[in-house]
């Protein structure tokens, strides 16, 4: 059973109580609430012994918002679809708040899920048809629908997690994405979100407790090979006060393996960490007293992976000098394969010789060579 939080929710609206104008069935709504055990005992204490028309009102709306706020696939109470569905059913006795807020409530947001993708039979669509919650239940547990609800649910966990990361971006480029997290929230997109769906724990179904442990030694860096995103080495989380630098699935476990993919990435990753202290102190505050102390937490990266830091990025390679002077060049046609001798005082006349002879043609479409005596 899950049981919602009326207290982290401010309504904006009472979206029920709104629509509700007849006096009996307020007073239905009454008699269902006073006999109903499972409501949460503090909701039912604020009625007192009694209640308005209109604190009934607003508290079935409070209970009732909060219930389908909170469905396995996201928030069904904005547009009332089932208010007035739902409210029918609780003053007949067919329902019970623990019905409505447990699985009843999800078996309604599948039930929509379904619905507003057009992937449910036509004979399931309408939902004037419905008698009670057991015929939605029974519905959307059909084997037909099980990989499409598991699709949804794991989308909806994902943009859930997703709205509620805190991270701070170190390095986005052409390549790479690396941030550091500072929430559960983070990890759990960072796992699930962007190609590879990766094993690491902080980001799992029960991540948070392994969040909360690793994130109290120092920053969690979360790395993203974009041109290798799908790829098990496309992601790979360090943490270097446990000495941690895992690949996607967490079968390397290495700092050489690292150094080896990404040269000169661990010394940018560095840097941006010393250019941005201020801001990973301020947004980990809430993580550890004060923030994280960054210099610490960069001589642990030193400390912990030397090869990934001492390693350099490839210095761009400078195209070979080309030959000039006097003599004949071997002028090629790329696209064809086409080959023409001319003989030229250096490599601007054989381009101008060519040019002249041929005004339309694209020089970046031929090769110059001088053809070295003897050849």
């Amino acid at each position: 059973m899950r049981t919602a939080d009326l207290n982290d929710h401010q309504l904006i609206e009472a979206n029920v109580a709104a629509k509700i104008k007849d006096p009996k069935t307020v007073k239905m709504l009454g008699i269902a609430m006073r006999h109903d055990g499972t409501l949460p005992p503090k909701a039912v204490a604020k009625l007192g012994p009694k209640p308005t028309d209109e604190a009934t009102l607003q508290l079935w709306s409070e209970v009732l918002d909060a219930s389908l706020r909170s469905t396995d696939y996201g928030d069904i109470s904005a547009d009332g679809k089932f208010d007035d569905w739902l409210t029918r059913l609780y003053i007949n006795g067919i329902v019970d708040y623990e019905d409505i807020n447990g699985e009843g409530g999800d078996a309604l947001g599948a039930w929509k899920s379904l619905s507003i993708r057009n992937k449910l039979k036509p004979q399931h669509q309408d939902f004037n048809k419905f008698k009670n919650l057991r015929q939605i239940q029974t519905i959307v547990r059909d084997s037909n629908y099980r990989d499409e609800l598991r699709k949804i649910k794991d989308a909806e966990v994902i943009e859930k997690h997703k709205r509620e990361k805190k991270e701070l971006t170190l390095i986005d480029d052409d390549r790479f994405l690396v941030t550091v997290p500072f929430n559960y929230g983070a990890c759990y997109t960072f796992n699930n979100e962007m190609g590879y769906q990766a094993s690491f724990c902080t980001g799992s179904s029960s991540g948070l407790s392994w969040f909360n442990r690793y994130a109290d030694d120092g920053p969690i860096v979360s790395i993203i090979d974009k041109a290798n995103s799908e790829d098990v080495n496309g992601k790979w989380q360090m943490h270097a006060p446990t000495n941690q630098l895992n690949n996607g699935n967490q079968s390397v476990r290495s700092d050489e393996k690292f150094a080896e993919l990404f040269p000169g990435l661990m010394t940018k990753i560095i840097a941006a960490m010393q250019s941005k202290s201020t801001e990973i102190k301020k947004a980990s505050v809430d993580i550890v007293p004060g923030g994280y102390d960054i210099e610490q937490s960069i001589a642990d990266i030193k400390k912990r992976f030397p090869l990934s830091v001492a390693s350099k990025e490839p210095e761009a390679q400078a195209p070979e000098e080309q030959e000039d002077g006097e003599g004949t060049y071997l002028v090629t046609h790329t696209p064809s394969g086409r080959t023409a001798r001319i003989p030229a005082q250096n490599r601007e006349d054989a381009q101008q010789q060519l040019l002249n002879r041929h005004p339309n043609v694209d020089l970046n479409d031929f090769t110059f060579q001088l053809q070295r005596e003897g050849a």
